[in-house]
């Protein structure tokens, strides 16, 4: 798993820094030993809420990964975010300002994933300007989905679920109907009668 582990982290720094051949082998070299890899269960969850220092970047170049959030309140579960394949996974708000993390990461496939803790990421992104940018544009992105999900989830529900399956055919060619209520903000029954009544 080590060599998979190698593999994967010089893949990121080849295909999305922008890095001279020294700077490439002087980061992978300081990077490397801070990353852990490790086999995970279909839909297993790699990161529960807790403090920020606990939390960490994930990267699942096998599965796709998803958030969802537990409302005490209301005694249910909302999806928050997905992830494709081979993207970062983060919180901005834990891993930049300390913030709780107040999600939970959870993958809906086997496979190997790595990942690095937010400590650690913010050493590295300290001293590589090319991993900070590229932080950056990951927190860019997450809140782009972010304002795309609040505009899906003021959508009427049969347009929402519609809408939900066309943007993302093989998250719910592999999601069950529980976690594709949830993204929508939908209890399983709901969105069942509401996609056969449609």
């Amino acid at each position: 798993m080590k060599e998979h582990k190698d593999n994967l982290i010089k893949h990121y720094i080849k295909t999305i820094l922008n890095l001279t051949p020294d700077r490439e082998q002087l980061l992978f070299e300081r990077i490397a030993p801070m990353f852990s890899i490790q086999s995970a269960l279909k839909l297993q969850d790699l990161e529960s809420p807790g403090p920020a220092s606990e939390g960490r970047v994930w990267y699942s170049a096998q599965a796709i990964v998803h958030s969802y959030y537990y409302s005490k309140s209301k005694d249910a579960i909302y999806g928050t975010q997905i992830w494709k394949k081979k993207e970062a996974i983060l919180f901005a708000s834990s891993l930049l300002n300390g913030t709780d993390r107040s999600h939970y990461v959870q993958v809906l496939e086997g496979g190997i994933v790595t990942s690095i803790s937010y400590p650690d990421m913010l050493t590295i992104r300290s001293e590589f300007p090319e991993v900070s940018a590229d932080i950056e544009q990951t927190i860019l992105q997450n809140e782009q989905a972010h304002q795309h999900r609040i505009q899906l989830l003021n959508e009427p529900s049969l347009a929402r679920i519609i809408r939900f399956e066309k943007e993302n055919p093989l998250f719910c060619s592999i999601a069950n109907l529980d976690i594709k209520a949830m993204h929508v903000g939908l209890k399983r029954k709901s969105y069942s009668h509401i996609k056969r009544k449609g």
